[in-house]
């Protein structure tokens, strides 16, 4: 992450005239989602997603962001000229890394080298299996070359979906082995790396009891599964961000209520639950007045409208943010210095597609 401030001239109060704690910032898009951001300083910064025209299909979008405003970049087009970028890591100004999916044949993985972006072929599915049968969701990259990717694999070889991570060498992905505990299902939704002998990855497996949070470690040599103990019942994890080898974050949901879980180096800890309902968790970033900013959405009005949901954490209890836009959903958060982008959708439904949602909280 950057270490400088995002620096851009923003305003707006809520009706009672205080400053909310997230603010619009200017974006020319009209139809577009945004699933993830990763800024590398105030004036360089990567959000991806999808575009999708009117009467027409989606396509994987690529914005920039220069200190003054967010411009698309084209992106190389899939195989099938459709599809969509769920995740973005930033190393530095030439080495970002997007992952997503083309649609029915196979990851999208695309690299930024500081002048354009390339398309860069995934590790090939098991022999004679489809390339459709590989999903992925999300990246983590680290200086010198290391990355991983992943998400979920559903081919003819398993009888149900399993975890699937691709690790980048530096010169090309390649599959790894990885534990898949469910009997129904396995998928990894994110991932983040501290070092090259310490990243974690986390989802859910799908059993006879139901989904149950998954969370697989990386030490250097094999991926494990770590142990987890959140509150019982149906749980799922979307995001994992890692601020150091002691202070890692997960969050998602527990039966449709928030769940943030927390690793201090020796064991994974569930928060105590925001009281809040009908509620998901995408993603999560380190606050800079201490403890975390957790983000997604909550379903209101008897279930028809999605609203963005903010919540910190300050060490002792849950605070719920307020936020200029009323309608939509976070995707990813990303913290810059001392402030924090939010990205995702203004749409409260599936049922169109709207304005990304792009705000941010901190200094400016």
């Amino acid at each position: 992450m950057g270490k400088l401030v995002v620096a851009v001239a923003l305003a707006g109060t809520t009706a009672f005239g205080a400053t909310p704690d997230w603010r619009k910032v200017p974006h020319s898009a009209t139809e577009a989602t945004l699933m993830d951001v990763a800024p590398i300083s105030g004036t360089d910064a990567w959000s991806v997603g999808e575009r999708q025209p009117p009467s027409d299909t989606a396509y994987p979008l690529a914005e920039h962001w220069d200190g003054t405003s967010w411009t698309e970049v084209p992106v190389p087009a899939t195989p099938t000229g459709s599809g969509e970028l769920d995740g973005v890591s930033a190393v530095a100004t030439n080495d970002v890394w997007a992952v997503g999916d083309s649609n029915g044949l196979g990851p999208v993985l695309r690299h930024w080298d500081g002048t354009s972006w390339a398309a860069v072929a995934p590790a090939a599915p098991p022999s004679g299996d489809h390339v459709g049968a590989d999903r992925l969701y999300d990246v983590a990259a680290l200086p010198a070359g290391r990355a991983w990717a992943v998400g979920r694999y559903s081919g003819r070889s398993t009888p149900s979906p399993v975890t699937l991570i691709e690790s980048w060498d530096g010169h090309a992905w390649t599959r790894m082995t990885t534990p898949s505990p469910g009997l129904y299902d396995n998928t990894l939704q994110g991932v983040a790396a501290v070092s090259a002998t310490d990243a974690w990855a986390v989802g859910w497996s799908a059993g006879d009891q139901g989904n149950a949070a998954l969370a697989l470690h990386w030490n250097g040599k094999t991926w494990t599964r770590a142990t987890m103990k959140p509150p019982a019942g149906n749980t799922e994890l979307q995001g994992v961000t890692a601020v150091s080898a002691n202070d890692v974050w997960a969050v998602g949901d527990n039966e449709g209520r928030p769940l943030v879980m927390h690793w201090d180096g020796t064991r994974w800890t569930a928060l105590p639950r925001p009281s809040v309902t009908s509620a998901w968790l995408y993603s999560a970033a380190p606050s800079p007045q201490g403890g975390v900013w957790v983000a997604g959405y909550q379903m209101t009005d008897d279930g028809t409208v999605s609203r963005p949901l903010f919540l910190r954490w300050n060490g002792t209890a849950w605070t719920t943010g307020t936020s200029e836009e009323t309608e939509g959903a976070v995707h990813g958060l990303a913290r810059s210095g001392s402030s924090i982008w939010a990205v995702g959708t203004t749409s409260p439904c599936s049922c169109y597609v709207a304005p990304p949602l792009v705000e941010v909280s901190g200094t400016q």
